[in-house]
């Protein structure tokens, strides 16, 4: 018995003719697919570029009103060490007012810690790590701050109105170089920030809720002249 396979009904160029056009319709539907994924991946980045840019920008309003009052946190520590120097005279100073710290706030972290993978994996590599330096930063800044508040609070001690012993002093003098230290390494840390952040065009974003520099205990006289 003969097997004889299927004529196409009109012909075999014809049948070619329809897979071919059969072909083509799905290679342009995986292209549109592709496409619209292509242009939801971009706009779900411009999005959440948009979201940390505002984030970032209000990290640095926060850390641009600490700068503002940094000078004077320095003008704080020369008072304090005046005090110290007094009290190793046999001078007993009076404070006009409490020793106080200098302007700090935590930070906002929120967009970043809570980003889609499947987003940042649509980034740049190149751009992704430069927001994650960024970030990083900021969380090392805010580490060195706690640290410089619990200084700060230390030296809240040297409050009372009795005068300072030899332990005192002693105690005084590491809590004073630790807090000069702090001080010292504000200024450069932020000098890089501000060059991480401008890379990526981000601005500061102020914060009506925090109060003017001027009004600040710190920045007032803490002995008498």
């Amino acid at each position: 018995m003969l097997f004889r396979p299927p004529k196409p009904l009109h012909g075999w160029r014809e049948f070619v003719h329809e897979i071919v056009i059969v072909v083509i319709g799905v290679l342009l539907a995986l292209g549109g697919a592709q496409l619209i994924d292509t242009l939801r991946a971009r706009s779900d980045v411009a999005s959440f570029r948009a979201s940390v840019d505002q984030e970032l920008g209000r990290n640095l309003g926060i850390y641009q009103h600490m700068m503002a009052a940094r000078p004077c946190a320095t003008r704080r520590l020369a008072d304090l060490e005046r005090f110290l120097a007094d009290s190793q005279r046999g001078r007993r100073d009076r404070l006009l007012r409490p020793i106080g710290r200098p302007f700090a706030q935590t930070g906002f972290f929120s967009v970043w810690d809570n980003k889609d993978s499947a987003v940042i994996e649509h980034m740049p590599p190149e751009l992704r790590l430069r927001y994650a330096e960024l970030y990083d930063e900021f969380r090392n800044n805010e580490t060195v701050h706690r640290d410089e508040r619990d200084v700060w609070r230390g030296l809240s001690q040297f409050e009372q109105p009795e005068p300072l012993d030899h332990a005192d002093r002693m105690r005084m003098r590491e809590l004073l170089t630790r807090a000069e230290q702090f001080n010292e390494v504000t200024g450069p840390n932020y000098d890089y920030i501000l060059k991480l952040a401008d890379g990526l065009g981000i601005r500061p974003i102020g914060d009506s809720n925090i109060e003017p520099v001027a009004s600040d205990n710190i920045c007032q006289s803490l002995l008498a002249p």
